[in-house]
């Protein structure tokens, strides 16, 4: 297998972890807020869509500008405040399913726009320069998997954290 082939699959296997780490949460525990913290257990998943857009985002603007340096994705910060405003509250029991299969079809579709990149315009390391930003941010196709597989990974000890810390507070 390529490093390309091998990255998707370990984006989609750290995505299956957060579902595995979510299985055996009930419903209830999915608007526990931890006082102080930023979301919810189910805020984690809105929270890991929201970056899942801005690299797909990213990945789009990055196969436009034919793998060079380019303008990086605005957000639009009442999106922006809307999701985080959802993510304190967690997940209702009613869109759970949904947005874990919104996640799960997001993370495919990164992953297919990954697969779009040769293997030279996939390891490019390019200029992206973000609104508000000084200077371009050095990404590239490889990077932006990394970051997101990395996303999922750090997040399913913090959702089993707060699970736990739920279980104990009930």
């Amino acid at each position: 297998m390529s490093r390309k082939t091998d990255s998707i699959a370990a984006l989609e296997k750290a995505r299956k972890a957060i579902d595995d780490a979510f299985a055996p949460m009930p419903d209830s525990a999915l608007a526990y807020l931890k006082p102080g913290d930023d979301y919810a257990i189910g805020g984690i998943v809105i929270h890991l869509i929201q970056s899942l857009d801005g690299y797909i985002a990213t990945l789009e603007a990055l196969g436009q500008a034919g793998y060079r340096d380019t303008e990086g994705p605005a957000e639009d910060e009442s999106v922006v405040e809307g999701q985080l405003a959802h993510a304190r509250l967690g997940l209702a029991p009613a869109e759970r399913k949904s947005t874990f299969a919104e996640m799960a079809a997001k993370q495919q579709q990164l992953g297919r726009l990954a697969a779009k990149a040769n293997d030279d315009e996939y390891a490019r390391l390019v200029g992206v320069s973000y609104p508000g930003d000084d200077v371009p941010y050095p990404t590239s196709v490889a990077l932006v998997l990394q970051w997101m597989t990395e996303h999922f990974t750090e997040h399913v000890p913090h959702a089993r954290q707060l699970f736990a810390e739920w279980q104990t507070a009930r």
